[in-house]
């Protein structure tokens, strides 16, 4: 289970680091604000899974 949790985060993490470096150069809009809402999720994500990790080791 602490694995698959584990795999997730870094994936999880790639995935902002991913995004956090893309340019919004050229981009309409409703271009950029689909990738800020993607950004933004990941964050959301990447919050629960350590918060869930953090619970499962208490156990």
């Amino acid at each position: 289970m602490h694995q698959n949790i584990d795999n997730e985060i870094r994936d999880t993490e790639q995935e902002l680091k991913h995004l956090g470096s893309c340019t919004t150069k050229g981009l309409t809009d409703e271009e950029i604000a689909q990738q800020d809402e993607r950004f933004f999720l990941a964050i959301e994500k990447l919050k629960w899974l350590k918060g869930r990790r953090d619970r499962c080791i208490k156990k």
